[in-house]
């Protein structure tokens, strides 16, 4: 059999492709955001990946390839669409916001499914949402505090995690491009942190705001409720658009001096 070259973006080269394990190729792809209906675009990504799913299911077995396609259901688009059909009865208290976060995500995630599926695209193998994994997010920026790869800081949403880019020596490698550039384009809202130099700002990892779903972290030894969600517009913010952020009430924040 032929060789399988995939185009590498670290290396910007065609490699051949070994997969680490023969018996159980893996891929992971970044799924839908399900605030509204899927558009054109949206498809690009279903359809390029659901070929190399066929593709490594062909050459490896269609029982030893695991396609993993995640829906993120926690973004304040989301929100956002929740308030603007629901808010009447989010008011009255006939539903919480997150009831009607998961009447949104229900709705625009069994639409893309029919729209993926008319494509012609197979569904994968597992698909993960975003609200059921909260905790495991928490615990990982838990992790990064706890090594020192992440630290509070202030910005305009109040206060917030972000991550040391200079704890990572290879940062930047996938972008070719280095922190003054980054920083160059950041945002005001990477540049309003007090803590760190501003080179710091540039920041990478999950976006989390108060929603209301939970999670716990401790930052200096004192506890901090945690819930997802982020900014809008959030998405067209260049290098600084994903971040680790964690916001939490005005009382809790007061006790941060």
């Amino acid at each position: 059999m032929s060789e399988l070259k995939i185009y590498n973006t670290l290396t910007r080269s065609k490699e051949v492709f070994k997969p680490i394990d023969a018996d159980n190729v893996r891929m992971y792809v970044c799924g839908p955001t399900v605030y509204d209906f899927a558009h054109i675009g949206n498809a690009r990504p279903a359809i390029v990946f659901d070929v190399l799913y066929r593709l490594l299911r062909h050459r490896y077995g269609a029982d030893h390839v695991t396609y993993v396609r995640n829906i993120t259901d926690v973004d304040d688009k989301i929100n956002a669409r929740a308030l603007r059909d629901f808010g009447d009865r989010i008011s009255s208290g006939e539903m919480t916001l997150n009831e009607a976060i998961r009447q949104v995500t229900e709705k625009t995630a069994n639409q893309y499914h029919k729209d993926v599926a008319a494509l012609g695209c197979l569904p994968p193998t597992v698909e993960p949402r975003a609200t059921e994994h909260i905790d495991g997010m928490v615990a990982m920026i838990q992790d990064l505090i706890d090594r020192g790869h992440a630290y509070l800081a202030t910005g305009s949403e109040g206060r917030e995690v972000l991550f040391d880019v200079t704890s990572m020596p290879d940062y930047g490698s996938l972008s070719k491009r280095n922190l003054d550039d980054q920083q160059a384009e950041c945002p005001h809202r990477c540049r309003s942190a007090q803590e760190k130099p501003c080179r710091l700002r540039v920041v990478e990892g999950i976006f989390l705001k108060r929603t209301g779903l939970g999670g716990r972290i401790q930052l200096a030894g004192r506890a901090c409720v945690l819930s997802m969600g982020g900014p809008a517009g959030i998405s067209n913010a260049r290098s600084c658009r994903r971040r680790i952020w964690v916001n939490y009430s005005t009382s809790m924040a007061a006790g941060w001096t």
